[in-house]
């Protein structure tokens, strides 16, 4: 048996495993652990087929629903960092992020409306069934007028909606590259930057996505800094989230090695999110599971 047969039939017989547990495993029965770990999940290219960084419509829609059969309630990375959200008692919090601002991600019909084959548009579709999973996804955008979700004439429209609907805007640079090469790294955050408060100008950004997951020089760069545009406009940042590439769970917010400036995140291709499903169901002491409250960040001594 190759590696790749292998790894498919795990995760087949992880899909089964947890669809057969998570139905009957109902929220009100888990016991609080704040000290859990969390999934803060990373969708690349959505489409028709899946892939190294793609993940088909039809997979995507399955991945919504297990998560909410799973107990799993979304949040964006601004909650999440800042232990500022309320979910029901026996509920974990998830992370939905997306890089790259691509085109079948947020698409618009020539109207100006969402058009139907986006994850935009299935999340919604989907969140009409099941009002406990509303729309909270977290979208880094590369702002290079031609890689704003493809659609330069209604990027803002599109900007506007994902805060309106309750999710989160990131800065990804301005045209996704290797920050550990470029000796302007500083003016590819800038640029980024500089455009997302063109596009929302009463919207703090507090959330950046490294691209390929490699710091600047120094790392202290991907967080706070400054750059002067060709005009001698000064452009600062100073974000509280910065995110990886991979790969595994975040620590809890609560617990004091939480670093919301190395953040790691689960690629979603293949069988990846079935698996960790299933670990969680089978580890449920390390899971993170709300007890309905707020609380204090670091507020976990020893963790």
């Amino acid at each position: 048996m190759t590696w790749k047969t292998y790894r498919t039939l795990a995760g087949f017989f992880a899909v089964l495993s947890f669809a057969a547990g998570a139905a009957g495993q109902a929220p009100a029965r888990r016991q609080p652990n704040l000290g859990g770990e969390v999934m803060i999940l990373e969708y690349h290219h959505l489409g028709n087929t899946d892939g190294r960084w793609r993940r088909s419509f039809a997979s995507f829609d399955r991945d919504l629903a297990a998560l909410e059969a799973g107990g799993y309630r979304p949040v964006t990375l601004r909650q999440l960092a800042a232990g500022k959200f309320t979910l029901p008692a026996g509920t974990t919090p998830v992370v939905l992020t997306f890089d790259d601002s691509l085109l079948h991600q947020v698409k618009f019909t020539p109207q100006g409306k969402v058009a139907p084959d986006c994850g935009l548009a299935r999340w919604l579709a989907f969140s009409r069934q099941h009002p406990d999973f509303p729309m909270r996804g977290v979208f880094f955008v590369n702002s290079a007028y031609h890689l704003a979700f493809r659609q330069s004439q209604f990027t803002r429209q599109k900007l506007d909606l994902i805060l309106k609907l309750g999710g989160e805007v990131g800065n990804h640079t301005w045209e996704h590259t290797n920050l550990g090469r470029n000796a302007q790294a500083a003016a590819d955050i800038g640029r980024g930057q500089q455009a997302l408060e063109r596009w929302l100008p009463h919207y703090t950004i507090v959330s950046f996505a490294l691209p390929y997951g490699i710091f600047p020089h120094p790392p202290s760069l991907a967080w706070a800094g400054s750059w002067r545009d060709p005009r001698g406009r000064l452009v600062r940042w100073n974000y509280r989230n910065v995110v990886l590439v991979g790969d595994g769970p975040a620590p809890s917010p609560y617990a004091r090695r939480f670093d919301p400036h190395r953040l790691p995140r689960i690629q979603v291709f293949d069988h990846a999110l079935s698996r960790w499903l299933h670990y969680f169901q089978t580890h449920p002491r390390r899971r993170f599971v709300s007890d309905g409250r707020n609380h204090p960040l670091h507020f976990l001594s020893g963790r």
